[in-house]
């Protein structure tokens, strides 16, 4: 994955590439968004919509 993970709501860098089936998501460019190897029906995250664990602990 080429493109640098970061929280939309507080710009804080990810290192870690979330996981779905137990495997890596996969970027895809055209949607901008992590998709499932399985395919983007099995499950997606929208990155424009992405935040840390931080920020969603704020709530």
């Amino acid at each position: 994955m080429q493109k640098q993970l970061k929280c939309t709501k507080c710009g804080k860098l990810i290192e870690t590439i979330p996981q779905h089936c137990e495997k890596d998501m996969i970027y895809n460019e055209e949607t901008n968004q992590l998709e499932c190897h399985m395919g983007p029906e099995c499950g997606y995250i929208s990155l424009d919509e992405y935040v840390c664990q931080n920020c969603c602990e704020e709530v």
